[in-house]
């Protein structure tokens, strides 16, 4: 799991020595553990598109749904792959349903039901798990992106969803992928809270965080 952390979506964190992926809530919002010197701390990832550009995020929708079409010809059982985290500005361009569907169908003949396992292609990184045998192949497929309005959003209303969302455990860290290419959020309204946000421009997570906020 740990190589979960070489995803650039976690490029200029702390140094994080391991992750642990819990599940996703009703807003598709990621929870994990990170190991932070000796210490477990929760983490919150968030990704979201413009919906100005929700074509491009339904496009690369498509490739996903294709490959899984592709793969289930040739595993045997029931499977789930769940999709953590992506960049889909360089995703489509290099990304070959061919390739990730036999990357998948390999990982299903390495394994009986039971844990998940990572898998990588590029920058996708994702869980694949076997869920009962069969003689057939089902695969399901499931991806945590939000697409906002950015018109309507602000960065510091957002966070509270989610800071809520996260039983407001104060010692958690809180990570927005913008998978836009014209930003959503407003970098320059700092929030409350261990709070990063990361785009591929800048191509590490920026911290966004200021003094607590007593009214928040």
């Amino acid at each position: 799991m740990n190589e979960l952390l070489q995803a650039n979506v976690f490029a200029g964190m702390p140094p994080w020595e391991a992750i642990i992926c819990h599940s996703a809530s009703a807003s598709k919002v990621l929870r994990f553990d990170v190991q932070e010197e000796e210490k477990m701390r929760p983490l919150y990832l968030a990704a979201v598109i413009s919906r100005d550009e929700k074509m491009a995020w339904q496009s690369f929708q498509d490739l996903l749904d294709h490959t899984i079409t592709l793969a289930e010809a040739g595993v045997q059982g029931i499977f789930g792959l769940d999709v953590l985290t992506v960049d889909i500005q360089t995703g489509i361009r290099y990304f070959n349903v061919q390739d990730f569907s036999r990357l998948i169908i390999n990982h299903s003949r390495q394994f009986v039901s039971g844990p998940k396992v990572l898998i990588r292609y590029g920058q996708l990184f994702a869980l694949f798990h076997k869920r009962a045998s069969a003689d057939w192949g089902k695969i399901e497929l499931k991806t945590h992106v939000e697409i906002v309005d950015p018109e309507k959003i602000r960065l510091k209303s957002y966070f509270k969803k989610i800071y809520r969302q996260g039983r407001q455990e104060p010692d958690a860290f809180y990570l927005f992928h913008d998978m836009s290419i014209k930003p959503v959020f407003n970098t320059a309204e700092p929030v409350p809270g261990k709070l990063y946000l990361f785009h591929a421009s800048r191509m590490a997570a920026q911290p966004m965080f200021a003094e607590p906020d007593k009214n928040f």
